[in-house]
């Protein structure tokens, strides 16, 4: 036989190429998969573990510390509500004072005095006619007669409504002496019409 025929002998050196190539390849891959996947996401931490501290020992209900507390003695107690079925009943009265406690020695010298006086009371009326020709009307004063015979105030009440002739009658009557009144003023009342002249 001859020796072409038979294949060489091998010592294996090709064989470990294989091998190596083929662990190449294989740890490429590998590689390649490593960098194109995904991580695995991170496990779940541990839950928080919560410490519980101590709360201390109990709070005493009675100071410990400093000078003992005295409270006062109770004091009697004030007994049931009184019974006010049988008490008094209180009635208040008023009383209105006079505010001149004197008399008028004269009562008719008053009004004559006031009459004398009347064409003073008229010129004021005919005043006031002359810018209200349709004024007419009573007119009530009430004067406050001192010891003296004077004036201290002078009131009065008309239903003309015209308070230019109110004040013209009152300063007429105050420069006026009347009958003097006794023990203190004393209150007079005088009355007037006035109506315009044919």
């Amino acid at each position: 036989m001859s020796d072409s025929l038979v294949p060489p002998k091998s010592d294996g050196g090709n064989a470990k190429y294989a091998v190596i190539g083929l662990l190449l390849i294989g740890g490429g891959g590998a590689g390649l998969w490593a960098l194109t996947s995904k991580a695995p996401p991170p496990p779940p931490p541990p839950p928080a573990h919560v410490v519980q501290r101590d709360a201390g020992p109990p709070i005493a209900t009675t100071p410990s510390v400093g000078a003992t507390i005295e409270l006062p003695p109770e004091l009697p107690d004030s007994g049931p509500p009184p019974d006010v079925s049988n008490a008094p009943h209180i009635r208040y009265v008023t009383r209105y004072v006079n505010e001149c406690s004197g008399t008028l020695t004269d009562p008719s010298g008053v009004q004559r005095t006031a009459q004398s006086n009347y064409g003073a009371l008229r010129a004021c009326y005919e005043h006031e006619l002359r810018a209200n020709p349709s004024l007419r009307g009573g007119l009530t004063a009430q004067l406050k007669i001192l010891p003296t015979g004077h004036l201290e105030t002078v009131r009065v009440a008309t239903a003309m409504n015209n308070q230019a002739l109110v004040e013209c009658v009152k300063r007429a009557l105050m420069r006026v002496t009347f009958p003097p009144s006794r023990n203190g003023c004393a209150i007079a009342e005088v009355r007037f019409n006035f109506t315009p002249r044919d």
